[in-house]
């Protein structure tokens, strides 16, 4: 990076945004990894949207701590209006979101602003941690990696959604993991229908990549991603087929003003495939497990390797999709369930035991890993093996297939 490079980095003032709503538990800790950022040229915006439960009052104490926070107080009106309050209230040239109960790194706008400048880019784009309650892990290798993609060499459209053979995931669609020019993203940003409220981050952040002359890519993650016990069991939504038919409508608008449409609007429709499956299993409250797993165990593999008896470990979304299906077939019984957050999935209803409980099991013919990541699945391998003496060849592992993915594009 030149001198000059340098010095316009340090004067550039990045706005970080903050969309806060009932987070009083997370809200401190969010705040303060973004007051020790190493870059320091920085304004925290915090817009409390309405809050109840004394987050807006916090934002308030918080504004006192340092002089970069200011806080916009607004009656509710959801992420979106808090975005655009935040955003017409930006200085920076260069803006930055972070949701409010979540936390970064404290060298992530540093990272970003330098890959940034380095390459001369519009968007910058880094990577997440996953957090739960016992377990942090980065997420899976997405289908771009490190590097510089320009517009005019449409490489990025192949990434959108998901890669072209639709095994990989896409580009992240989150705006708190990229830093953008302030320009782009007020452009693409005021096309997003205020009453959006299911993937409003989409329909921005592609629209922004799709546009962008440069969008660059770090490999290290830089924002941590908290998943909490409000995330495991949703509340119903009965308005949830109308929440996605508005997104589907903006995102399609945006695909079709692009030289590849036709790729993006077929990436578009498996999408929705994914919206609607996932709303027939848990929109409307119903409580004894999905009609339609979205991830199945290949259960016919398993037979073949002679189990009978397993230990299902992971009590996620693939979890209790695998722990449905091996109950409902009855072919192969599930001895035990376990995973480390079991305490959380209890509260929720499920019958989840910790893996110390692994040891009392008299019998069994495998572990089954039921992850989507394979990263964590090895984690969780090397676990097993390590910690509770399992047998490697006894723990069993491959990525988990989608109903989606028999249905074609």
């Amino acid at each position: 990076m030149t001198k000059n490079n340098d010095n316009h980095k340090c004067r550039e003032l990045i706005s970080v945004i903050v969309p806060v709503y009932n987070v009083v538990n997370y809200l401190e800790k969010c705040v303060n990894s973004i007051i020790v950022q190493t870059y320091k040229t920085l304004e925290i915006i915090l817009v409390d949207d309405g809050s109840t439960d004394g987050s807006g009052k916090l934002c308030d104490s918080l504004e006192l701590k340092d002089k970069r926070i200011h806080v916009i107080h607004q009656s509710n009106s959801g992420s979106t209006s808090a975005r655009n309050a935040g955003l017409k209230n930006a200085s920076g040239s260069l803006v930055g979101f972070v949701d409010s109960d979540d936390w970064i790194e404290p060298d992530m706008y540093e990272k970003l602003v330098e890959a940034l400048h380095h390459d001369d880019a519009d968007i910058a784009v880094g990577r997440q941690f996953i957090n739960r309650e016992n377990a942090e892990y980065v997420e899976a290798h997405r289908s771009v990696f490190k590097g510089c993609y320009h517009k005019r060499e449409k490489i990025l459209p192949h990434h959108i959604i998901y890669s072209d053979d639709y095994v990989s995931k896409g580009i992240s669609p989150n705006l708190v993991d990229k830093l953008f020019k302030k320009e782009l993203l007020l452009k693409y940003q005021s096309i997003v229908n205020p009453n959006t409220k299911y993937a409003e981050d989409d329909i921005c952040v592609y629209s922004c990549i799709l546009n962008a002359n440069c969008v660059t890519f770090i490999d290290e993650a830089v924002y941590h991603y908290l998943q909490h016990e409000g995330s495991v069991t949703k509340k119903p939504d009965e308005d949830y087929f109308s929440r996605i038919t508005l997104f589907y409508h903006q995102m399609k608008v945006v695909f079709e003003q692009q030289d590849e449409a036709e790729l993006l609007i077929e990436k578009l429709k498996r999408y929705m495939l994914e919206f609607i499956l996932r709303g027939i299993n848990t929109s409307f409250g119903f409580d004894y497990g999905n009609i339609i797993p979205f991830y199945y165990p290949n259960q016919k593999k398993l037979i073949e390797n002679g189990c009978k008896q397993i230990i299902l470990y992971g009590a996620g979304n693939v979890g209790r999709d695998f722990y449905e299906n091996f109950l409902q077939t009855g072919i192969i019984e599930v001895v035990l369930w376990v995973d480390k957050n079991s305490n959380e999935y209890k509260k929720s209803g499920y019958d989840v035991s910790s893996p110390n409980n692994i040891a009392q099991v008299q019998s069994y013919d495998a572990v089954v890993i039921a992850v989507e990541n394979d990263s964590v699945a090895k984690q969780i391998s090397n676990e097993l093996h390590n910690m509770y003496g399992i047998e490697k060849h006894k723990i069993l592992y491959s990525r988990p297939k989608k109903f989606i993915e028999e249905l074609g594009t």
